[in-house]
């Protein structure tokens, strides 16, 4: 897949872990009884190995179901700890109009906490055993949204900054990222995107390929084929079709066949690591200069520049923080998700992908099993 610029503080990369370990794992961090100090930082703050473990069964408890795990990893618990500081203290600089809407969602939050905590045994058993009361529970949630409502200001102040000429640079890096294309394509998947399970080999998966575009190309029903055959769940009902579409939202090797191949015709099968695309081009319209550039792109490109601008930013004011963070010596665990995003760069138990990195703008599941470019381990 194409890689996303990563977003500090915005978003974890999802493992798949048993809730029942993830659960008991939590419960054995709430049977401490000494607090001690893990974190100091300016003025004073300080977190307490107790708070934190709190911390992390609220987010465990909001559905952040990868965190326990990241947490068991001693490198990654302190960039999580460092995390849980930047979010306290930059979501207080909010305005005072803000501060009031989060206090309107909170009130509604403690009612459905208290509610759930009445009805649901489980959640109830799950908030004893970490220790976790329902002003626990509000007061991270709180913090939460400070600092959503805090990021999100923060992102909109340095889109609006971003100039003219900054868009021409990031243009004339990739002018061919910006051709709009319709495309075809019909994707005999090597493993399920969901669960990695393999599906064919690449000698199944091109073989069966080679059959299909045979069967296209003999006057075959892309819609009857492609409901038959694709595993690509965002395009098989409609065709395979993704319809004027920014060519650098796709992987390396779909974005070039969709950026050459001659329109009109049906190409040799497209491997990428999801497997062997068919495809056929059915327009493309070639952006070659910054002036031709629609405003969806021209937005496009803003907010992929204000990302990095902020997420430099959120850096550097957690390094202005002074965070000094001292964990106890743990056995070194090893994560089994190589190569997967860093807890520091989420603050939320998100694991979503964003829909301007799939093929399509719609949020059609599964842009994994297709073409585009997701941000999942995101």
């Amino acid at each position: 897949m194409l890689q996303h610029r990563s977003m500090p503080y915005r978003r974890l990369a999802l493992l798949a872990l048993a809730a029942v370990m993830l659960v008991a794992l939590m419960s054995a961090c709430g049977k401490k009884e000494k607090e001690t100090v893990i974190a100091t930082y300016n003025n004073g703050g300080q977190v307490t190995d107790q708070d934190f473990e709190k911390y992390i069964a609220f987010q465990l408890l909001s559905g952040n179901n990868q965190i326990a795990m990241y947490a068991s990893i001693p490198q990654i618990k302190e960039q999580l700890v460092k995390q849980y500081i930047v979010t306290k203290v930059l979501g207080e600089q909010i305005s005072n109009e803000e501060k009031d809407k989060v206090k309107t969602e909170i009130k509604t939050f403690k009612e459905n906490v208290e509610k759930a905590r009445n009805t649901q045994p489980e959640l109830k058993t799950q908030m004893k055993e970490n220790n976790l009361t329902v002003d626990d529970m509000v007061n991270f949630y709180e913090e939460t949204l400070k600092f959503q409502s805090y990021y999100s200001a923060k992102g909109d102040e340095f889109k609006g900054k971003v100039t003219d000429e900054e868009i021409k640079a990031e243009f004339d890096k990739a002018p061919s990222d910006f051709n709009v294309v319709t495309v075809r394509h019909i994707l005999i998947g090597t493993s399920d995107p969901n669960t990695g399970e393999e599906l064919k080999t690449e000698e199944e998966a091109l073989k069966t390929a080679n059959e299909v575009k045979a069967k296209l190309e003999a006057g075959g029903d892309w819609n009857a084929l492609a409901k038959e055959y694709s595993t690509d769940t965002g395009s098989k009902d409609n065709g395979g079709l993704y319809e004027k579409q920014a060519a650098g939202g796709w992987v390396a090797e779909f974005k070039e066949a969709a950026n050459t191949q001659p329109i009109g015709e049906i190409g040799e099968p497209v491997k990428t690591q999801f497997g062997y695309h068919v495809m056929k081009v059915e327009s493309r319209e070639e952006v070659t200069s910054v002036d031709k550039l629609s405003e969806e792109s021209k937005d496009s490109i803003k907010m992929e520049l204000s990302s990095t601008k902020l997420n430099e930013f959120i850096v550097s004011e957690q390094d202005k923080l002074g965070i000094v963070v001292t964990l106890p010596q743990e056995p070194s665990a090893s994560p089994s998700a190589s190569g997967s995003e860093s807890p520091a760069e989420s603050p939320s138990a998100s694991g979503s992908e964003s829909p301007a990195e799939s093929p399509s703008a719609s949020g059609s599941e599964s842009p994994a099993a297709s073409p585009s470019a997701s941000a999942s381990a995101q």
